[in-house]
């Protein structure tokens, strides 16, 4: 019951007066008392009430004139009247009630049938207040917006629809019925439900506002943008019992791209709808989708700042709008080219009307031809080329979706090949995708349940065979796959970041096990391990920190760590390398150069970089024995350049007796292969440990 509600109750006897105000009070309304007629008109005058308990007969001024003087104010629905009568009175309602009186009640007052009608009476003043102020907002707002209006009586389930509605479909305001149908019905099939949801749930009071985009049928049988904005009217238990809303035509906002001016995703959407339904009428209405995603945006982005990326976005669309159809028709000349910005820097190109398939180097060429000519932007040159994917309709049951996001994936692959490059969707990428992203899934659980492992591989002394260190090589016990080498999954991992979160546990692990086996197994040199460093972890700004905090962690000295990078990863932010390594150096963390001489040649940059150790990749070590000339002068090539820069070498991939025979002779020192262990889990490696360091370490499974 509303507590806020006030009654004025009009009696010539103080009794009766003190007595209703009691039970009304104790029901929670708000109660003023009037003796008589005169008192209650002056009253009604100086505040407001929600009810009047009226006598009807009175001295003076009667309750009937009191009524007569009310009505000339108040309207049934702004201020309720009860006539309170005796029993022998009765007869004279029917004049109270012409006179406009809301209802009556008879002495000696049932209080629990009064109080069951001042609630009815405040019930029905509220509910035609509420839609009063409800539908004054909404015609306001509609007036404003230039919007719509409709009024939807849930109990008869009948809405109003204002001639601006209908003519926003296209109707004239005597062409439709007052049917939900005539709204719904034209409502598109992909947006009727959560139209529906979100209707229900605001009606329930599970949502306090009620808004919904969705997409509606126009007259002309096209499809318009609406967007709805409206309000429950409810009754005093919150039921809601009419629903008062503004539709607004937003097709123009909400299907083109407000920075380049281009029709967007939603747009293509609804083209490729119509280009799939033609399609499947008619299978020689051939068309095609391309995904297309501009190369080496985010550096030009993050180095010029977004104001100047998106100053590019706008040139790049504009080079598009302007060359794209002449360069499709010159393929095909009857074919029509549409082209919008999906996000950010990615677009897509629908074309239709092709009489006959086009293959999709044939598509792809012309715009990667478009793109040649530099772009000129604020002083700054920018070589722009496209990735491209392309998706050709290939079954009935393709959605305008699935064409999207073949032709997505086919950009992604197409990326992966490098710059300027186009690739066809074929049902494979989309597997080898959900394949990707359940690694990637199953990778990020693989973290938080510790599911990795590191295995150590000895490096050992050539001339006596003893074991000097351990490289430290991550496996991954998968619950399901079992044991899953680095080549499987380390490429997902650097994609997705995950791999610092490997990269570190590998470090802890590491140098953990093998300041273990330094106090388990002392020896004049303690043993180290290397661990390797992905390009990702190189990246990070506070690696150095990390490293050392962990050597604190784990008592290892810093010159028994060896930090080994890959030789591409160096002509990479030079600088930033530079500076890092030479942080890892004064600490007095060993650095090693990892399959030296398979990547970019970086002679040049050797002596300057603080380096101890070079590894000779395992592919010349492997040619040893076969008396490829070749391979045995690079080696020895190598070892004489790392003899005069006073580094060590390690030769990795020593499978036979024969290569250890001809590196002895060149004079290399260290070596590790499969000639002396495979890589073997901590436990595995204790064992061999533990039975002497001589060459004749059994090979392992």
């Amino acid at each position: 019951m509303p507590m806020s509600a006030k009654i004025l109750v009009v009696d010539d006897e103080r009794m009766n007066l003190e007595l209703c105000s009691r039970h009304l009070q104790r029901n929670g309304y708000l109660v003023d008392l009037a003796l008589s007629g005169r008192q209650a008109i002056e009253m009604t005058q100086q505040s407001h009430y929600d009810v009047v308990l009226l006598d009807y007969m009175m001295p003076g001024v009667s309750g009937i004139e009191v009524l007569k003087v009310l009505r000339e104010r108040y309207g049934p629905l702004e201020l309720a009247v009860i006539m309170v009568t005796a029993v022998s009175e009765s007869s004279k309602v029917s004049e109270a009630f012409d006179l406009g009186a809301n209802d009556y009640i008879t002495k000696p007052i049932d209080f629990t049938i009064a109080i069951a009608r001042i609630r009815s009476q405040i019930t029905n003043i509220r509910k035609d207040k509420s839609i009063r102020v409800t539908e004054e907002r909404y015609a306001l707002a509609a007036n404003g917006a230039q919007a719509g209006l409709c009024d939807w009586d849930l109990e008869r389930d009948e809405i109003y629809y204002c001639a601006r509605w209908k003519a926003q479909l296209g109707f004239s305001a005597d062409e439709l019925s007052n049917q939900p149908k005539e709204w719904f019905s034209r409502v598109h099939p992909s947006d009727i439900d959560q139209l529906q949801i979100v209707i229900q749930a605001h009606l329930r009071n599970a949502a306090e506002e009620l808004k919904c985009d969705y997409r509606m049928q126009h007259k002309d049988g096209k499809y318009r943008w609406m967007s709805l904005h409206g309000a429950a009217v409810r009754d005093a238990d919150g039921r809601a019992f009419r629903l008062v809303g503004t539709q607004s035509d937003v097709t123009h906002k909400a299907t083109i791209d407000p920075l380049t001016g281009l029709p967007n995703r939603v747009f293509i959407v609804d083209r490729l709808s119509a280009a799939l339904a033609r399609y499947r009428a008619d299978p020689t209405q051939h068309f095609a989708v391309l995904c297309m995603k501009l190369d080496g945006f985010k550096l030009f982005n993050d180095s010029l700042g977004n104001a100047v990326g998106d100053r590019l976005l706008v040139a790049v669309a504009q080079r598009l709008r302007s060359f794209l159809s002449d360069a499709i028709r010159q393929i095909c000349p009857e074919a029509a080219a549409l082209v919008v910005r999906l996000r950010g820097d990615e677009f897509a190109v629908l074309v239709e009307s092709m009489p006959n398939p086009c293959t999709p180097e044939t598509l792809a060429s012309p715009i990667l031809e478009m793109m040649r000519p530099v772009f000129l932007q604020d002083g700054h040159e920018f070589h722009c080329t496209f990735s491209i994917g392309v998706a050709l309709p290939q079954a009935d049951n393709y959605s305008e979706e699935d064409l999207l996001r073949g032709a997505d994936i086919a950009m992604r692959v197409a990326r992966a090949r490098g710059h300027g490059e186009w690739a066809e969707f074929k049902t494979s990428m989309q597997e080898e995708q959900q394949n990707r992203l359940q690694l990637e899934n199953d990778l990020r659980k693989a973290i938080q349940d510790s599911q990795f492992e590191v295995y150590y591989q000895p490096r050992v002394d050539l001339g006596t065979g003893a074991v000097c260190g351990f490289e430290a090589l991550v496996r991954w016990n998968h619950p399901v796959h079992g044991l899953v080498l680095p080549i499987e999954f380390i490429s997902v991992a650097e994609e997705t970041g995950l791999i610092h979160a490997i990269g570190i546990w590998v470090l802890r692990e590491a140098c953990r096990q093998v300041y273990a086996w330094n106090r388990q197994f002392p020896r004049d040199s303690p043993y180290d391990v290397a661990v390797n460093l992905s390009p990702r972890q190189c990246q990070n700004p506070q690696l150095v920190e990390e490293v050392t905090a962990i050597l604190q962690e784990t008592g290892l000295r810093p010159a028994c760590l060896h930090l080994e990078l890959t030789e591409s990863m160096l002509v990479e932010e030079m600088n930033e390398t530079v500076k890092m390594l030479e942080a890892f150096k004064e600490i007095g963390i060993g650095l090693k150069i990892d399959d030296f001489g398979t990547g970019y040649s970086c002679l040049k940059y050797l002596a300057k970089l603080p380096f101890d150790t070079l590894k000779i990749d395992q592919s010349f070590v492997r040619e040893l024995d076969t008396g490829d000339r070749d391979s045995i002068e690079l080696v020895r090539t190598i070892l004489n350049m790392a003899k005069g820069l006073n580094m060590e070498v390690i030769a990795e991939g020593i499978e036979k007796l024969e290569h250890v025979q001809v590196l002895t002779e060149m004079g290399c020192k260290f070596g590790q292969g499969y000639f002396y262990a495979r890589p073997a889990s901590s436990e595995m490696m204790e064992s061999i440990l533990a039975t002497g360091n001589s060459v004749n370490i059994p090979m392992l499974p």
